[in-house]
């Protein structure tokens, strides 16, 4: 009989065919989230001129998905601690799906809008939890690669989006972009069997039986037996808001949620209405969606690279860099230039921002303990969704008012400022990996003491 820390086994272990699973899992659902979530702004030049919206008004739409956005992560956040995450992200799936669909089955903007609504409640709580599946199950020296890789779904769905809009909107309608979406809820029978749960919480609520089966798969190094306890650290802890600012990490807590709020401000105020900024600077519908495809090109490439820099040198110095060539690019584009540069600029901007958005999840995730994991990124994508619904509202109001094409991308690119600086005074001496890495070498020295 032994008694074996779980968290530890997983942390030094290698890549297996079970990580390639649960990745996989991950990344497909989350494409389908980030094909939703952007698909309004894809289809909005069609939109505009069928129900002859405003653009203000069209924001405003935009900004009910991203109002809901907000109660369902806090929703999905407080689930995934406490019901499970593979629950939470099954019902989150069929959430958004549904309402997907009945956004292309809705005939004027006022039932558009109602289902876009419950569309966004389901959208909002699956990012926190897939982050958190797989930065519980990847090994150490992999886990933020992992975890900027798995969010690059949400870029991946926003490409499939843009290629969707420029195939199937002028044949077929802009109703064909939404059917498209509500594909997912096909997923829900291969989630249930592959997904596995989170392991800690496998440990909290003494699931012997799984947790074997899933060390066999993880460590088939280590032997096993019915006899055997298991521990993982903080897995009985509760989980609630306060025990996001315990251990001195409220300071941190505040700036990560600071860089969500203005980080999404500047990602789906430039989703929405990157298309139409790009037409009033004089290119056509088709080159337009070229360009609004290139930044989610930008951030999918971008991610992985961003997260094996973080993995050698530090989530920190890579983050902040990053926001500050976003900030850069994104100015960069209210300038005349030709649709090469128009592209390679987007794509650094998108790289830079939705890229070090997705380098920031693998922050937060190994930041936080794991019972507070998905409540501390729920609330952050909470808070910063009410930045995303602000962001097509400001996006719109200041087309409305016919600003300059520099007025305009200047408001999304000073957050970016906002977040270098949120991230550079984030506290890592208090992080939950340091913590427990500190407490893996406190057990280790009795033993080496005792060699000596």
């Amino acid at each position: 009989m032994q008694t074996l820390n779980v968290k530890q086994l997983i942390d030094e272990g290698a890549l297996t065919r079970f990580h390639i699973r649960v990745f996989l899992c991950c990344i497909i659902s989350l494409t389908f989230e980030g094909y939703d979530l952007v698909a309004f702004g894809a289809t909005i030049p069609l939109l505009l001129s069928e129900w002859n919206m405003s653009p203000a008004y069209a924001g405003v739409i935009a900004s009910y998905g991203f109002g809901a956005a907000v109660i369902g992560a806090i929703i999905g956040g407080a689930l995934g601690d406490k019901w499970g995450r593979k629950n939470t992200i099954i019902t989150s799936v069929i959430i958004f799906s549904l309402g997907t669909l009945a956004c292309a089955l809705s005939k004027d903007p006022t039932t558009f809008a109602f289902f876009r609504t419950l569309t966004g409640i389901g959208m909002g709580m699956t990012l926190q939890n897939e982050v958190g599946l797989v930065s519980e199950y990847f090994p150490n020296k992999y886990r933020q690669t992992a975890v900027a890789g798995v969010a690059t779904g949400m870029q991946l769905g926003g490409i499939m989006s843009a290629f969707a809009a420029m195939w199937l909107m002028i044949p077929y309608g802009w109703p064909s972009v939404y059917y498209l979406g509500a594909l997912p809820i096909l997923l829900v029978p291969v989630l249930l069997k592959y997904m596995p749960e989170a392991p800690w919480l496998l440990v909290a609520k003494k699931r012997q039986t799984d947790l074997e089966a899933v060390l066999k798969k993880l460590r088939p190094d280590v032997k096993v037996t019915p006899e055997d306890t298991f521990e993982y650290p903080k897995a009985f802890d509760k989980s609630s808001l306060a025990k996001v600012f315990a251990d001195n990490r409220a300071l941190s807590a505040i700036l990560f949620w600071i860089v969500y709020f203005m980080n999404i401000f500047v990602i789906w105020g430039t989703n929405t209405w990157i298309p139409k900024l790009m037409m009033d600077a004089g290119h056509g519908l088709g080159a337009s969606l070229w360009i609004y495809m290139s930044m989610y090109l930008g951030a999918l490439v971008a991610s992985p690279i961003f997260g094996q820099f973080a993995d050698r040198f530090g989530a920190k110095k890579v983050s902040v860099f990053a926001y500050f060539i976003g900030f850069i690019s994104i100015l960069q584009l209210s300038m005349p230039m030709d649709i090469a540069a128009t592209m390679a600029v987007v794509a650094i901007a998108g790289a830079c921002n939705a890229g070090a958005q997705n380098l920031t999840h693998a922050y937060v995730a190994q930041f936080f303990s794991p019972n507070v994991k998905s409540t501390m990124m729920g609330w952050g994508l909470s808070i910063g969704r009410i930045g995303g619904l602000l962001g097509p509202v400001v996006g719109g109001v200041l087309l409305s008012m016919k600003v300059s094409l520099f007025q305009s991308f200047l408001a999304f690119a000073t957050p970016c400022l906002c977040s270098a600086l949120a991230i550079y005074f984030v506290q890592d001496q208090y992080s939950y990996m340091n913590e427990t890495e500190a407490q893996v070498e406190l057990a280790a020295e009795p033993t080496v003491n005792k060699g000596l």
